[in-house]
């Protein structure tokens, strides 16, 4: 032994803490099951989750309250969590030794330390690892000996160590760069550097924080330079003939005090404040890369056109994720964060960066299309529209509107088979069932001899004030009115229901901002079975609607859909008078033949010649019709061709004296 073998050692805190993190670390290689540690974390955060939603339903009338209990328990787990682990890695630092001499001895490694001499067996020592510039020295005993490189002499110390011990050094996770403080005589120079940076951060290049410049200054650069980066992307998105909007700076900067949080509490997580600084630096930076990228994007996506728009949200979406993962990696490194602490900078981002902006949306545009008179009457329209469904008068109104129009329903003769009509139009935001219904409604009443037996519920803006709405309820007191007026045994009465359907089979009933009940098939079913009405005709135009026909079907009932149970029907546009399916059968078919069953077929011809000419997958109505309705419907059909005849050769007769009268 030599005096060359023998080493003065001085550690800092900071040096013992990375030994004490690297013996962790091997321990849990060594006791295998990583897995288990990572199945409790993500139990543990689970149940964090599980506490937010739990505050947030319950927090939801303050200001902010969707996503202020979510910021502040995420703070409150970074800050204590990571406040506990970060205590407990410098208890135990502190009590390992700081200065030492290390002696390489044949028989043993001597360690002397506060004038006590300790000699380890070289068995004893386990395993020999390099992290930046420390030399760890493991031992059997959980222990571990840090050694600063600068402290060896030559590398044949290290080499005499290896041979004793009869370990090899490896190299341990070398510690990303740390960013430089900024040259504040050379700004424009350091804020491309920056700018370059945050280019190899989104990359999640481990050389990039090397070239971030830290300051105060440089992040207001950054943040200045991406304030104008978004406010040029969304000129280039709204049109370059738009107005500025004051008022879209709110949330043009609202993520700046949270990108300044999220920095903060991730610092905090290590028990450093002043690698707040370098962290915001760091998220900035990458983040005007991914601005860049991200209008890039949406700028070629919407010159490709509706034929790319599921590829590019999928691509779109992805980014954003990526962009998200790299937010996290270029925090960590930034802040030079120990393992144990890089959870900060994940919690840090997700919580308080992203999710505040996620639940948070407010949508105002930095920029604006110019004004258009046109659309702006088209706006006042619509808001008048729903005004009118929201004044106070409709609450009292609409009780009274249905007990007058029931009370007209006028009961029906004996002895005279007969139509009843219950038109029911769905979905309130299109005129196109409003439509529908008055024509089917007008039909009936003036073909088909149904004046003063015909009732309409429409749920639509324009009629709150005149018409019933609607609704599940209004349904079922109009269908228990119908049954009492009529005969059972020789009236039949029609329901024509029309709106937007699903394909659980839910009719759509909605009037905003009301919420009504649903109306399934087996709702009617029973409303009508409750109501004692014998013998129906149901006629649904909707999408699904031939998920009606199962539960409606039965002798006494014909059931004619406009589409099979799993096709959508066609021409549900607020514009149009007619839906593909109510135009062929009412304003075509049925104005040509008393028959539903003969108008059924004529009219599922003509929607399936207009689908295949318009390029629509074909709707293949469906038609269930029992034996026992038929002949009711066959004696109204008779009756109606007799008075229509009657009525031509009356017309008749009267066309020729008048013509004699006038000779």
């Amino acid at each position: 032994m030599t005096d060359s073998d023998t080493l003065a050692v001085s550690t800092t805190l900071e040096q013992r803490m990375v030994g004490v993190r690297a013996v962790t670390q091997r321990l849990q290689r060594v006791g295998g099951a990583p897995w288990r540690k990572l199945v409790a974390m993500l139990g543990l955060w689970m149940a964090v989750g599980a506490l937010v939603g739990f505050f947030g339903a319950e927090m939801k009338a303050l200001p902010g309250g969707q996503w202020l209990p979510l910021v502040a328990l995420v703070l409150v787990f970074i800050v204590l969590m990571q406040r506990a682990q970060g205590k407990v890695l410098r208890r135990v630092s502190a009590q390992q030794p700081g200065d030492y001499q290390l002696t390489l001895a044949d028989e043993a490694l001597v360690v002397v330390h506060a004038g006590a001499s300790t000699q380890l067996q070289w068995q004893s020592v386990v395993a020999l690892e390099r992290i930046g510039d420390l030399l760890l020295i493991h031992l059997s005993t959980c222990d571990v000996l840090t050694v600063p490189l600068g402290a060896v002499g030559s590398d044949a110390w290290l080499g005499r160590l290896e041979s004793l011990s009869g370990c090899r050094v490896t190299v341990g996770a070398v510690p990303p760069p740390e960013p430089d403080a900024a040259d504040q005589t050379r700004p424009w120079r350091d804020l491309f550097s920056n700018l370059t940076a945050g280019v190899g951060l989104l990359w999640a290049s481990a050389r990039a924080t090397a070239r971030l410049k830290v300051s105060a200054a440089q992040l207001v650069w950054l943040l200045l330079v991406d304030l104008l980066l978004i406010a040029f992307g969304n000129w280039l998105l709204v049109g370059t003939d738009s107005q500025f909007n004051r008022y879209g700076m709110a949330s043009a900067m609202f993520w700046v005090p949270l990108l300044l949080l999220a920095a903060w509490a991730s610092a905090r997580a290590a028990d450093d404040d002043r690698k707040m600084l370098p962290g915001a630096v760091a998220l900035v930076a990458v983040g005007i890369a991914g601005t860049v990228v991200q209008y890039a994007a949406i700028l070629g996506f919407t010159a490709l056109g509706d034929s790319f728009a599921m590829t590019a949200a999928y691509l779109y979406w992805g980014f954003v994720a990526w962009l998200v993962i790299a937010s996290i990696v270029a925090l960590a490194r930034a802040q030079q964060l120990l393992p144990e602490q890089r959870m900060g900078a994940v919690l840090a981002v997700l919580g308080l960066l992203i999710a505040p902006q996620w639940l948070f949306k407010d949508n105002s545009s930095l920029w604006v299309p110019p004004y258009d008179e046109t659309a702006a009457a088209a706006s006042e329209a619509a808001q008048a529209r729903y005004t009118a469904v929201t004044h106070e008068t409709m609450l009292y109104a609409q009780p009274a509107l249905l007990d007058q129009a029931l009370a007209r329903v006028a009961p029906g003769r004996p002895g005279v088979p007969e139509l009843f009509v219950l038109s029911v139009g769905g979905h309130g935001n299109q005129d196109v069932f409003l439509r529908e219904v008055r024509s089917v409604d007008t039909l009936f009443r003036e073909r088909f001899d149904a004046e003063g037996r015909s009732l309409v519920l429409v749920n639509n803006p324009a009629t709150v004030d005149t018409l019933p709405i609607a609704s599940v309820t209004a349904l079922a007191r109009s269908l228990k009115v119908f049954g009492q007026r009529m005969n059972a045994d020789e009236d039949v009465l029609v329901v024509f229901l029309t709106s937007h359907g699903s394909e659980e089979h839910r009719f759509d009933l909605s009037l905003w901002p009301f919420s009504f009940d649903e109306l399934t098939p087996e709702v009617l079913r029973s409303q009508l079975d409750a109501a004692g009405i014998r013998y129906r005709a149901l006629i649904v135009s909707a999408c699904f609607s031939g998920g009606f026909v199962p539960a409606l079907a039965e002798p006494n009932t014909l059931v004619m859909t406009a589409s099979r149970a799993d096709r959508n029907s066609h021409g549900c546009s607020h514009s149009a008078d007619w839906t593909f399916f109510g135009r062929a059968l009412f304003n075509e078919a049925l104005r040509e033949t008393y028959s539903f069953e003969t108008a059924f077929t004529q009219a599922s011809e003509a929607v399936a010649v207009r689908e295949a000419a318009e390029g629509y997958d074909p709707s293949e109505p469906q038609i269930a019709l029992g034996e026992a309705v038929a002949p009711v419907l066959t004696a109204i059909e008779r009756r109606l061709q007799v008075e229509n005849m009657g009525q031509r050769k009356m017309a008749g007769a009267a066309a020729v004296t008048a013509t004699a009268d006038d000779r």
